[in-house]
């Protein structure tokens, strides 16, 4: 019986450590697209902190390890994870990575005027792969990438009827809708 016992209770610890361990690990930078795929995380434990830019932005990413300030120039890193969500930067502003499944979809906040001042917005942009330029996600930029791939874009031209609907996000499957379509139809 105490062995039963054992056998089940064990797996159940090893499954509560790694989670412990896997969240840890919550802060570093990722140098390339590869490391980032792999989740391997160099200069970061979950005691480190990273800031990303100052007041006015800058081209350098500081990782403050045990006290000590460590420069990266962004130009030289792919991105970073912080908190459990990737980042990636390009022209020297960071993205967060919201899904990658060969159609990279990205949100990254800005101060857009509304009303009476600026308020924070999140805006959306896309990637055709993880070391491709990113631009703004709409009908048209999608048009200009995937062109050679008229299934992928006559499903978004009838799913999608404005450049809003396209960060559509289906909350029962959990995954973007965009993202969805393009695994549907890239086969």
């Amino acid at each position: 019986m105490k062995t039963l016992k054992f056998m089940i209770i064990l797996p159940l610890i090893a499954l509560v450590v790694q989670n412990v361990a896997a969240k840890g690990q919550s802060t570093g930078l990722y140098l390339t697209a590869n490391d980032y795929i792999v989740h391997k995380v160099s200069f970061g434990t979950a005691n480190d902190k990273i800031k990303i830019s100052g007041l006015f932005g800058t081209n350098t990413v500081v990782l403050i390890q045990d006290g000590k300030k460590q420069f990266f120039p962004k130009s030289e890193v792919f991105g970073y994870i912080k908190d459990g969500e990737d980042y990636r930067f390009f022209n020297n502003a960071e993205y967060q990575i919201l899904s990658n499944n060969g159609l990279v979809i990205y949100g990254h906040t800005t101060l857009v005027q509304q009303g009476k001042g600026p308020k924070p917005t999140k805006l959306f942009y896309f990637s055709s792969g993880l070391t491709t330029a990113i631009l703004p996600l709409s009908i048209a930029n999608l048009e200009s990438v995937y062109g050679k791939n008229p299934k992928f874009i006559y499903a978004v031209e009838s799913l999608f009827k404005s450049d809003n609907e396209l960060a559509s996000f289906d909350s029962y499957n959990k995954q973007y809708k965009l993202a969805y379509l393009y695994a549907q139809n890239t086969m």
